[in-house]
């Protein structure tokens, strides 16, 4: 063993210069405050190479600090510290190596120039023993120069770091574990046992790392590949009802092709039946039509007598002059009347179009600096009646419609411009609603590139099976310092809006984003790659990175990437002493030129969570302002609208050209007044009154007979026309008959063996119903069949639009387009999906291979190691009574996780032939198996502690300690761990603590190890009983014991120890005197 044996302290709180033996059991004593504990600090402080666990027997936060001890902290206000200016301290410590006789000192130099700036190293020197002269250069400590300086021959190792200086101790104390870098603090820091399970993981057994990232590797590519697979099947799935729909399709068209002969068949024996009709109907209507011809010749006979009469009658008529004057002047009359009236139509126009006009002129007036033409004009057609000179008036009105029109264009031109402007607002207006909506949803808006690659990724990880999801950047980071604000948003300006994925997935998103690029789809957007950025974890101090954060570790690390370099200045003045800085105003100091950025890149936030809050406020009183402009818009469309109303010449014109008819009313009135009396002087002879009657009842019979034989002419004109249609019609259908006899013949052809059948089927069915009843029988069926054609179709087409956009196919969602579709199908089915099923198989049983070997076998590997160590823990509390107790250590398949202990401790070796995926153990363990894969698949933080856990091989026991009485009784610690006295619950801890430096010094490789243990303020309020029984424990261990107890305790420790220590102060310094019987 490599024991301690002495022990130089220098400048070491009150021990100024002061040596110390040890023996291989060792008690310091003496008062609180004396200098027990500052023993025990200085040895720590040099073999764990660390000065932060002082005192901690005392206080869990115990606040000694080096600066203490080498100043000699006292406490006092008017003097905190003993020592000042610059202090060197040296705590060496001297080892003998029993096995080749020979010594070694490992100790530490402490420069100390000012409170708080210590500088220490720490040292090896072989073959050497402590002497004055090393440490002293007359009567002052040598400083760390000095130090090495003098003994530099004898110094084989010289750290100034605690890396250096704990590997340096680990291979001297004989290549033992990191574990006793926390096993020495522990076992100074005495805890009460509470928590057992606690106790075991720090004292008993050690932390093993179990390596899975191959496993876990294996494990997501399994699963991809099944995702994978699955999808290949759901693909499959799909394209199989595209299939469905199809032949149900194909179906439909070959009953079509079926109903299709029926009707032609059915059509030919129709236009047959029509042809047989009409031909008895053609014979009917020329019988008539001979019947009619004869009424019509006795009828034209008739009129014929008739009308020589009356034309005799009326040349005695015609020879009489003033007969021939009379029916001139009727005829006039009845011309005038006629034009009179038109003229009076015309005058009720020319009215209404001028009260028009007048009402036009009437809201002109209203207008201020209106021409007075409008008023003159006004004036002049206020009263139609007394207008004299039409001339003069039509003049006066080709002004005003001549001013009307220049003013129309005037406002007809603000009105487009106003227009214009509000149709821009509206638009604007409409963006801003939409935006507002998003927001609403607390949905930022992006660029269109941005947001189309970010859904993109985003599907396409979904179809991958992969949880992850592309971010924004602008959305995971947060703004510490709001007076920055705009300095962080104007910087970044569009790199806010560059898309972050994790590094496994940047290659995937980077492909997507190339296949965009090609179709001519996204330009401009920014994808981060996030590999390898570890070393831009912190934040530089006074940089801009410094007022912004984000959970996200790739966002927080891009983002100390590129703001990391921006320094933050507050004066303007101090922009040109960095290469990149910035003001909070947002003056930018970059490739030595300085620049003010834009209002408006800030002006809208992007970043933190309230961003949309911001925006959304920003939007809504935007919208206020556009609603209100829009009003005034509205308001002035309405003004000139009103205003362009009274300025349409329509009714102007109207008036101007109807103006004549009043010159031509008056004309027409007078002229027939003048033909009435012509006629009144002309009616006076009776011989023309006698021969005019005469005429008249020889007018009305011949116009009766003349309207008879036109009677009979028409009723026989409809009827040629009806022969003539008819001929027609059966020429037609002689036509008909022969194109659907060609048509049905065609159909026939192209039935091919089952045009017979259907034949027969349509023999057997017209025997039975007319071919006009089957007609409309297979009409209403081919009717429904093709619904179902269309709807088959139509659900064919859903399908493959679903199909399209779920697997960005580009093959044409229709039936022609079908036959992609069944390539696609035929090649999964053929090729892909044998593929991936074989490449599932292969990596399934990587997969399981790797969860045999660096799982299953690993962890049962250690279990059944701490169970051993268990056991020989056990054989060495075996025949140790402790105040008539004895204690053994238990541990069970945990309760939490005992079917991952079953699992674990399963013989799975002996089904080596078998998968553990489908043969008994994973029948067995079906649910554990799916679980832990589902656990090594995921990628986050909050797992990655999970699986910690889950490859810990503590985590599967429970732990307890049986306490047997000397009854032969027994209970269970952690069932009366609360009622048991003090003294009672420190007995475990001693004894398991000094196991586990028997373990630690055991398992070194290095040959001969050292055995030192250290136990501070040991043994508080126990017995003599348990404390005996405890150092009997001791005793039996290849340990070196050093226990610091007050002074009460020496009693019933000192006589089991080969060394007794007073440690002593007179309170200026402390020493340390040998016990010995009673006696300093």
């Amino acid at each position: 063993m490599k024991k301690l044996k002495r022990m130089k302290l220098i400048n070491w709180h009150r021990f100024e210069n002061c040596t110390i033996d040890f023996g291989d059991t060792t008690l310091l004593s003496g008062e609180n405050g004396a200098g027990k504990t500052t023993i025990l600090d200085a040895i720590q402080f040099v073999v764990i190479c660390s000065a932060n666990f002082f005192n901690k027997a005392a206080h869990e936060n115990g606040k000694r600090t080096l600066s203490g001890y080498v100043r000699c902290k006292t406490g006092r206000e008017n003097k905190p510290y003993e020592r000042t200016g610059e202090i060197s301290s040296h705590v060496a410590l001297e080892f003998y190596e029993e096995s080749r006789n020979r010594y070694f000192i490992v100790g530490a130099v402490i420069d100390s120039a000012t409170e708080g700036q210590e500088t220490a190293v720490r040292y090896l020197m072989d073959n050497k023993r402590l002497s004055e002269e090393m440490f002293f250069k007359g009567k002052t400590p040598r400083s760390v120069t000095e130090f090495r300086s003098f003994n530099g021959k004898g110094i084989r190792q010289w750290c100034k770091t605690q890396t250096e200086a704990r590997k340096m101790i680990k291979a001297r104390f004989g290549r033992i574990e990191d574990k006793f870098f926390r096993l020495i603090p522990k076992a100074l820091a005495f805890k009460p046992i509470d928590n057992i399970k606690d106790f075991v993981y720090s004292y008993v057994l050690d932390e093993k790392e179990v390596n899975i990232d191959l496993l876990r590797e294996n494990v997501r590519s399994y699963q991809d590949l099944e995702r994978t697979l699955e999808s290949v099947k759901r693909r499959m799935e799909k394209l199989e009802q595209i299939e469905s729909f199809h032949e149900e399709v194909q179906s439909c068209e070959k009953r079509d092709e079926m109903y299709e002969f029926f009707l032609s068949q059915a059509e030919v024996d129709l236009v047959k039946e029509r042809i047989r009709r009409l031909e008895r109907e053609i014979g009917t209507e020329e019988y008539r039509q001979k019947h009619l011809g004869s009424q019509l010749e006795e009828t034209e006979k008739e009129r014929a007598q008739k009308q020589e009469i009356e034309t005799n009658l009326r040349v005695e008529l015609r020879q009489n002059r003033e007969f021939v004057a009379l029916e001139e002047q009727k005829k006039e009359l009845e011309r005038l009347l006629e034009e009179e009236k038109g003229c009076q139509e015309e005058k009720k126009e020319l009215k209404k179009s001028i009260k028009k006009s007048l009402g036009q002129m009437d809201k002109l007036l209203k207008i201020k600096d209106v021409d007075s033409c409008v008023r003159e004009c006004r004036e002049v057609f206020e009263n139609i009646e007394e207008i004299r000179n039409p001339a003069g008036a039509k003049a006066l009105l080709d002004q005003v419609i001549q001013y009307k029109n220049q003013m129309y264009g005037k406002v007809q031109r603000k009105l487009a411009e106003v227009q214009i402007r509000q149709r821009e607002k509206q638009t604007e207006k409409e963006e801003l609603e939409g935006k507002i909506q998003r927001l609403k949803r607390k949905k930022l808006s992006y660029p269109e590139a941005v947001e189309r690659l970010t859904e993109e990724v985003r599907e396409e990880f979904a179809r991958l099976g992969r949880k992850a999801e592309p971010h924004v950047l602008c959305e995971v980071l947060e703004i510490t310092e709001e007076s920055w604000r705009n300095a962080v948003e104007g910087y970044l300006n569009t790199q806010r809006f560059y898309i972050l994925v994790e590094p496994e997935n940047f290659d995937i998103a980077l492909g997507i984003y190339d296949r965009l690029r090609r179709e001519k789809k996204v330009y401009g957007a920014g994808l981060i790659n996030t590999r390898r950025m570890e070393k831009f974890e912190e934040a530089p101090e006074g940089t801009l990175a410094r007022a912004v954060t984000s959970k996200n570790k790739y966002a927080r690390r891009y983002i100390h990437m590129v703001l990391g370099k921006v320094q933050m200045c507050e004066r303007y003045e101090d922009l040109k002493k960095y290469p990149t800085s910035v003001t909070r105003e947002c003056m930018k100091y970059q490739n030595r030129v300085a620049s003010a950025i834009k209002p408006e890149i800030f002006s809208v936030p992007f970043i933190g969570k309230n961003a949309f809050k911001v925006q959304l406020e920003q939007a809504e009183r935007k919208r206020s302002l556009l609603e209100e402009e829009l009003t005034k818009f509205r308001e002035q469309m309405n003004n000139l609208e009103y205003a362009t109303e009274p300025l349409r010449t329509v009714d102007d014109v109207d008036v101007k050209y109807r103006l004549e008819v009043l010159d031509r009313l008056s004309q027409v009135r007078f002229l027939i007044q003048k033909t009435r009396e012509n006629i009144k002087t002309l009616e006076k002879n009776s011989t023309i009154i006698e021969k005019q009657i005469q005429l008249g009842a020889l007018e009305k019979i011949r116009a009766e007979l003349e309207k008879k034989a036109g009677d009979l002419n028409r009723q026989m004109g409809i009827i040629h026309q009806r022969i003539q249609d008819k001929k027609e019609q059966l020429q037609s259908g002689i036509q008909e008959s022969l194109q659907l006899q060609s048509h049905a013949a065609e159909l026939t052809r192209e039935a091919g063996e089952e045009a017979l059948g259907w034949q027969k089927e349509y023999e057997r069915q017209t025997s039975q119903k007319t071919f006009q009843q089957f007609k409309e029988n297979y009409e209403r069926q081919r009717k429904a069949n093709w619904t179902r054609k269309e709807k088959a179709e139509a659900s064919m087409t859903e399908q493959m639009v679903q199909y399209k956009t779920e697997y960005n196919f580009g093959a044409p969602a229709s039936i022609k387009g079908y036959p992609e579709f069944a390539a696609v199908y035929d090649r999964l089915r053929t090729s892909e999906l044998l593929d991936y099923e074989e490449k599932v198989e292969g990596a399934k049983q990587a997969a399981e291979e790797e969860f045999r070997e660096q799982f299953l076998a690993k962890l049962q590997e250690n279990m059944k190691q701490a169970q051993g160590e268990f056991k020989e823990l056990n054989r060495a509390l075996k025949d140790i009574a402790f105040s008539s107790e004895q204690y053994e250590f238990l541990y069970m398949p945990s309760k939490k996780y005992r079917s991952y202990y079953e699992m674990l401790m399963d013989d799975f070796n002996v089904v080596q032939g078998e998968s553990i995926f489908s043969g008994i153990f994973h029948e067995t363990h079906r649910e554990v198996i799916d679980e832990l894969f589902d656990r090594l698949a995921v990628n986050n933080d909050n797992n990655a502690k999970t699986l910690d856990e889950f490859t810990d091989y503590r985590t599967y026991m429970d732990y307890d300690i049986k306490i047997i009485h000397s009854d032969g009784s027994y209970s269970y610690y952690s069932k009366v761990c609360e009622e048991k006295s003090g003294g009672e619950t420190q007995t475990p801890f001693y004894v398991t603590v000094a196991a586990s430096f028997v373990q630690l010094y055991s398992n070194n490789i290095g040959g001969e190890a050292a055995g030192l243990v250290m136990f501070d303020e040991a043994f508080n309020n126990m017995d003599d009983e348990r404390i005996g029984g405890v150092l009997e424990f001791f005793k039996r261990l290849p340990l070196q014991i050093l226990i610091a107890a007050p002074p009460d305790k020496i009693q019933y420790i000192g006589p089991e120890m080969e060394e007794t220590l007073l440690v002593m102060t007179d309170e200026r310094v402390s020493y340390v005197e040998e016990y010995y019987n009673g006696r300093i």
